[in-house]
């Protein structure tokens, strides 16, 4: 259960929910109201606790680490507050219980807290630290939220925002209306006040009445090209915002993963069609008027498109960096790249040099780091807050040393006054309630922030069990190294060293010194907590060459992947037809035919064709992997799943067609999903295929799902040659006592 409390903080109300699953029961109006309201304590600053209403006869309380292990306990008389004095760095929950004279308890909740050192910016060089985060562009919230953003982001030293307000649909969302420039102003003013570089994400989504999509009946008319009748305007709007906060943006991102159709459709005739080479050169034509209107404004901004976490190659729009580039006015109106996640950052570089690029030319990462699926729960498990930690310090460590600058965790808070998502990402919930990962973020930043990257070390042989990762940093005063232990869940790490000392920093900011003996350094690491070292450690001889995973078992599926049995309309052997895409239930749908086609196949005598006449639920056909069927994951090991067919489509619009997976529970609940790149228009057969990587199974696993759909959409697609493989690959040393 849940309980709503109210902590003033400054002059507004911060509505937060209690948490109190630990125990079932909500406190019955009792909250823990710290003193200092970000409850982010300086080291050796007064941690106060005070308990309102405070009729209760006795607050039984503990203090829990980042270990989950108990630091304090005390037991608290009527209006006494609990003291903490030397505490060390980390991340704490106070958990509380409450009971009347009689004995009686009335309630019981939680608080988190941290202690973090404080950043000295005037002993640092603030042009080295390239570590950001994202705030969210929904406006409903109060400034004073967003005032509140930027002061979380200024506490532990972060240096870039991604913003998606300074765009012409937040200040101007009324066609009868001049642009209102008032919270923009203030916006602008609060994140330079609290030392924060703007990367400003802007050029979508785009005013309805702004759209050439207007009145098509298409889908996603603001992610669709300007009206010809409004283009004076927006170039006129971009010229005027770029004059108004000249010299004050690090970064103009027109578009926000453009290689993407959830995000880029072009003119309305080619996003009808799915002419995909025709949209992207939309693109590039939208981009070069945007470009120009602001560089109008601001002839030193720095400009630069967006993509997904694929790029160099691109997501829908295949290919589309080289494509992008191709094009000569985009060409020269690109001062950098964006990016998202795990992209390939020497790829990029080498199509910039392909296409005359200087090889120097900025490639920022402006959404990265760890998301963790929690599907059906508002609240996530401490496993979960804690796994984004490791994923978050693999994506920064390796962006990091391969030159990505402006690496924007995605997202500082959740996302406000929605409901919950299907993913938490947050360092921060949505109440300004701290994640473990804000803590670990502040000392990933005190670690590399005022370093220059001295890439990967050749250590990966140096752990007893598993493989190491090194990512390796230069302060000017020392050497600093991030170490990842990978596919064994505990191991003895044994380096070489020329120090005679080393101190040890885990995620916390907590600190340990290690005497080297005989030129080497020993101890003990856990795969989900990564260390920093500092001090300078010897690489072996040679390039960083990972362990190679080797195939342990293999299974291939009768799936009737090329639909030759015998079918009855809707009824296909081997597959389920889905007329509800997160239940996975089968029968009739109205609207929508699944059939096979023997005039229209790639091979064999007929093929799987789908068709729906009018757009409506998400549709489709799934083939169902159960649990004792598939190879199941161990300690080192994960499994594979891919699938490989051919496709062909016939005036798809809307949502269109796409391959899923799909994790499930045994009434085929859905658990988690993963999707390829949804398609439409036209095209003969065409080879597609996906793969996904499954480290671990939930609990309550019943099935792994290969799901093809028309969702959402009408026209016709047919496939055959359905091909699926689940792998098992094992890595080389794991350990089997410990975990992934």
């Amino acid at each position: 259960m849940e309980k709503t409390a109210m902590l003033k903080l400054g002059n507004y109300l911060l509505c937060g929910w209690l948490l109190a699953a630990w125990c079932g029961s909500a406190a019955a109006g009792v909250q823990a109201v710290p003193n200092r309201d970000s409850s982010v304590y300086a080291p050796g600053e007064a941690v106060r606790f005070a308990f309102r209403p405070d009729g209760a006869e006795r607050i039984v309380c503990r203090v829990l680490d980042f270990d989950r292990k108990t630091v304090r306990e005390a037991a608290l008389k009527a209006g006494e507050e609990l003291r903490l004095d030397t505490l060390e760095n980390g991340y704490y929950d106070l958990e509380f219980e409450a009971f009347d004279a009689a004995g009686k308890r009335t309630g019981r909740g939680s608080w988190p807290f941290a202690v973090i050192p404080e950043v000295d910016r005037s002993k640092l060089d603030w042009t080295r630290n390239q570590f950001g985060a994202m705030v969210m562009p929904h406006t409903a919230y109060p400034l004073a939220d967003r005032k509140r953003d930027a002061e979380m982001m200024s506490r532990i030293g972060i240096r870039f925002v991604r913003t998606q307000r300074l765009s012409w649909i937040q200040i101007q969302p009324d066609e009868n209306r001049p642009p209102d420039w008032t919270m923009s102003d203030r916006e602008t003013e609060i994140y330079l006040d609290n030392h924060l570089a703007i990367v400003a994400n802007t050029g979508w989504p785009l005013q309805l009445w702004a759209s050439s999509g207007r009145g098509s009946g298409m889908r996603n008319p603001d992610k669709m090209f300007p009206a010809g009748d409004r283009m004076e305007q927006l170039k006129s709007f971009y010229t005027e915002l770029a004059k108004r906060y000249r010299g004050r943006i690090a970064y103009w991102e027109v578009g926000n993963e453009v290689d993407a159709a959830l995000f880029w459709l072009g003119r309305p005739e080619n996003a009808a069609a799915g002419n995909k080479d025709a949209i992207l050169k939309d693109f590039c034509d939208y981009y070069t008027v945007v470009a120009r209107a602001i560089r109008a404004g601001d002839p030193e901004a720095k400009i630069g498109p967006n993509t997904t976490g694929a790029a160099p190659d691109g997501h829908t729009y295949r290919d589309w960096l080289r494509k992008f580039l191709s094009d000569p006015e985009a060409n020269r109106e690109m001062d950098f790249f964006s990016s998202h996640y795990r992209c390939d950052i020497p790829a990029i570089r080498n199509v910039f040099a392909e296409k005359g690029k200087a090889p120097e030319t900025d490639v920022i990462v402006t959404e990265i780091g760890g998301m963790a699926h929690v599907v059906g729960r508002t609240i996530p498990t401490w496993r979960e807050k804690k796994s984004n930690i490791r994923v978050t310090y693999i994506q920064c460590g390796a962006a990091w040393i391969e030159g990505g600058k402006a690496l924007c965790k995605f997202l500082l808070r959740d996302i406000p006054n929605i409901p919950p998502q299907a993913w938490i990402a947050g360092m921060l919930e949505k109440d300004f309630k701290l994640r473990p990962e804000y803590v670990a973020y502040a000392t990933l930043i005190r670690e590399f922030g005022n370093a220059v990257p001295a890439g990967e070390l050749n250590v990966v042989r140096r752990s007893g069990s598993g493989w190491l990762q090194c990512f390796s940093g230069d302060t000017g005063a020392g050497k600093v190294n991030l170490l990842i232990l990978n596919d064994a869940g505990r191991a003895r790490i044994t380096l070489d060293t020329p120090e005679e000392t080393l101190l040890l920093v885990d995620p916390m900011g907590r600190e340990r010194r290690l005497a080297a003996a005989d030129g080497k350094v020993s101890f003990e690491m856990t795969s989900d907590v990564p260390l920093f070292l500092r001090g300078r450690i010897t690489p072996d001889p040679g390039p960083v060459e990972y362990p190679k995973p080797v195939v342990a078992k293999v299974y291939r599926p009768e799936v009737n992947g090329g639909f030759e049995k015998k079918a009855e309309l809707n009824r296909i052997p081997g597959w389920r037809v889905i007329t509800d895409e997160v239940g996975g239930r089968g029968g009739r749908a109205v609207n929508f035919r699944v059939e096979t086609d023997r005039d229209v196949k790639f091979s064999g005598k007929q093929s799987l064709r789908m068709h729906a006449e009018r757009k409506s639920g998400w549709y489709g056909v799934m083939c169902v992997l159960p649990a004792e069927a598939l190879p199941k994951p161990g300690p080192g090991e994960y499994l594979e799943l891919a699938v490989r067919y051919r496709l062909r489509a016939e005036k798809v619009a809307g949502t269109g067609t796409a391959v899923t997976f799909s994790l499930r529970e045994k009434n085929l609940r859905r658990v988690s999903w993963s999707d390829s790149a949804f398609e439409w228009g036209s095209f003969d057969w065409e080879m597609r295929g996906k793969r996904a990587r499954y480290d671990r199974l939930p609990e309550n696993f019943g099935s792994l799902t290969v799901e093809f759909y028309l969702g959402q959409a009408t026209g016709t697609v047919w496939i055959d040659d359905v091909e699926i493989t689940a792998t098992l690959y094992r890595q080389p040393g794991a350990d089997a006592r410990g975990i992934n």
